[in-house]
């Protein structure tokens, strides 16, 4: 079972310990990076989850702290779209985590926040997540020809998307 819960303070070490690990943040953004510190998991908990009205919560499965899954609504003239995106720890990859985790997520930014549209950048070699996005009713949009850079390696975006 996966309930999508607020971040707590108490929830530091366990983050810590699920998001210093190489092969969750290869591919996630810069405020995940590798290694994963404590100061860092800090600031996550305080601050970072909630920067610029974001909607982040854990993925428990099972009564355990396994990932990650949230939305960055947008502003302006583009208040109606939200970027989503999620992680889960490499112990519990394969099953089904992220899936049930991205259908409620995408299910609230829909009914609770009335988005009209979510996107997810996903790194061009991160496969297995376009799979989960593809499952839940996501298409790929565009791929946007190197369009980011991280660890001095350039990369394409698969620019998936769903519509309300």
């Amino acid at each position: 079972m996966i309930v999508l819960r607020e971040y707590l303070d108490a929830d530091l070490d366990r983050l810590v310990n699920l998001a210093n690990n190489e092969n969750v943040s290869r591919y996630l953004v810069d405020t995940f990076p590798y290694p994963f510190t404590k100061a860092l998991g800090e600031w996550w908990i305080r601050t970072g989850s909630k920067q610029n009205g974001a909607i982040t919560r854990v993925i428990e499965h099972e009564g355990r702290f396994v990932g990650s899954v949230g939305i960055n609504p947008q502003i302006g003239w583009r208040d109606h779209l939200g970027e989503i995106g999620y992680w889960v720890a490499e112990e519990h990859w394969g099953k089904g985590i992220a899936t049930a985790a991205l259908r409620l997520m995408t299910d609230y930014g829909f009914t609770a926040r009335q988005l009209r549209k979510l996107y997810a950048p996903v790194l061009s070699p991160n496969v297995a997540s376009m799979r989960v996005l593809e499952k839940c009713g996501y298409t790929c949009e565009a791929i946007l020809k190197t369009e980011v850079q991280k660890g001095g390696i350039y990369f394409d975006i698969h620019h998936f998307v769903q519509h309300r």
